[in-house]
């Protein structure tokens, strides 16, 4: 097969693509090489078999298009090998080898009609537990392509490897740590493995990220992640300010959750890496009504920016023929909303990491006078036992609307976390 596998490989991949276990898991912290892994193994598995089938799975189909795709075609064409990539169908065809099919995660029903002989699923443990298991039962059923060796050595039994971050004590941790089961392998890795990272990739990440994290995104271990409070980097000393709104203040940023008759929304200022919170509103009945209120106390010809609950594109609070964020954009405020909001996971960890990195920064601060509501909120809302936040005592909303300002803001995302030009 050429140049395909002459890449300088780590210790943790080598086992890892060598592994003859039926589910073998590579868990490893950012920037272990699982992508590369991944990729790497498949090719192997393609050269061992005749007219190989293989699956690869992407949490979302924007991953498969931005990381994997591009990934193959580099390493395809670098060894020389003629290809075709059908992106409609999600299909690479390598001619007299075999076929790639690439297939996301975000509706496990979809994972019918086809037959694979190995699977390999990225970023696994993103997933809730109960979905995860639906995704693994689903793969593991179009995994039973019969196998034909083109050598006597070739492993002859269908796989599907996982590849992933580990999240706390989910799915990957109960299935590959927890419970001694056939077949199933586990190797660990951490950020710390690999040497050719850059010399800032470490201290970017401590940068990002809160400190109970760490040990999960850096040294690839399984920690409790949904335990005691949902926001514990909030300290009301520490992160307190004094600052008010001033008339000089050209632009405001208001983060809102719809819920009828409480309504919640902060209110915020951006200065350089920092988030001022300086005021709240809560309980409010209804869009309309706040949008009255926000023009009252605010509208003094600055620019104000909207983070609303994403949900507000369909859900109608009074006017049936306009939305929520209809009716605020009628008002004229600047509307900076996603398709649909991020995981809740993803917003939480990156308004804890606003609050307090892992190096002790806090680039949130809130005039906790003025905003009793959410600095109250902060301090109480915990998990469930089930480890979602606690949405039973009303402090979710205007945790909420804190949420979506600040992860829109100073939010961080898993795919900041790669390396571009990482090879290993």
């Amino acid at each position: 097969m050429g140049g395909v596998l002459r890449r300088k490989m780590l210790p943790h991949q080598m086992k890892m693509i060598n592994s003859q276990a039926s589910f073998p898991a590579l868990v490893s912290g950012f920037g272990g090489g699982k992508s590369e892994t991944m990729v790497m193994k498949a090719l192997k598995q393609m050269f061992e078999i005749e007219n190989a089938q293989i699956a690869i799975y992407e949490p979302t189909v924007d991953l498969i298009k931005k990381i994997m795709y591009p990934r193959f075609e580099e390493i395809l064409s670098n060894a020389g090998l003629v290809y075709t990539l059908n992106k409609t169908d999600g299909i690479i065809d390598i001619p007299n080898v075999g076929t790639v099919l690439f297939r996301s995660l975000e509706n496990p029903d979809r994972i019918i009609g086809y037959e694979v002989h190995h699977s390999h699923v990225d970023e696994l443990d993103t997933l809730e537990v109960d979905k995860a298991e639906m995704v693994w039962q689903k793969l593991l059923g179009r995994n039973r392509k019969k196998i034909i060796p083109k050598t006597a050595t070739a492993m002859v039994k269908n796989s599907a490897s996982v590849y992933t971050t580990p999240e706390g004590y989910r799915f990957v941790y109960n299935r590959w740590k927890k419970e001694s089961r056939n077949g199933y392998e586990l190797i660990q890795a951490s950020t710390y493995d690999n040497p050719f990272l850059p010399k800032e990739y470490i201290i970017n990440l401590k940068e990002s990220y809160p400190e109970q994290l760490i040990d999960a995104y850096l040294n690839g271990k399984f920690v409790n992640l949904n335990s005691g409070t949902v926001y514990p980097n909030f300290d009301p000393d520490k992160n307190r300010s004094f600052e008010t709104i001033k008339m000089d203040l050209k632009t405001l940023h208001i983060g809102m959750d719809f819920n009828v008759n409480h309504m919640s929304a902060v209110v915020a200022y951006k200065e350089y890496d920092k988030l001022l919170v300086l005021d709240e509103i809560s309980d409010v009945r209804d869009t309309p009504a706040m949008i009255d209120i926000i023009k009252d106390r605010y509208d003094t010809g600055r620019k104000i920016m909207i983070y609303p609950d994403a949900s507000g594109r369909s859900s109608k609070s009074v006017d049936a023929s306009k939305s929520d964020i209809g009716l605020l954009r009628e008002a004229g405020f600047g509307i900076r909303a996603p398709k649909k909001n991020p995981p809740v996971r993803d917003r939480i960890v990156s308004v804890n990491s606003a609050l307090c990195n892992s190096l002790g920064y806090r680039r949130v601060l809130i005039n906790t006078d003025k905003c009793p509501t959410l600095t109250s909120n902060l301090i109480e809302q915990s998990y469930l036992k089930d480890g979602s936040p606690d949405k039973s005592h009303g402090t979710d909303h205007m945790n909420d609307a804190f949420g979506y300002v600040t992860h829109n803001l100073l939010g961080i995302s898993r795919s900041s976390a790669k390396v571009s030009r990482f090879r290993l």
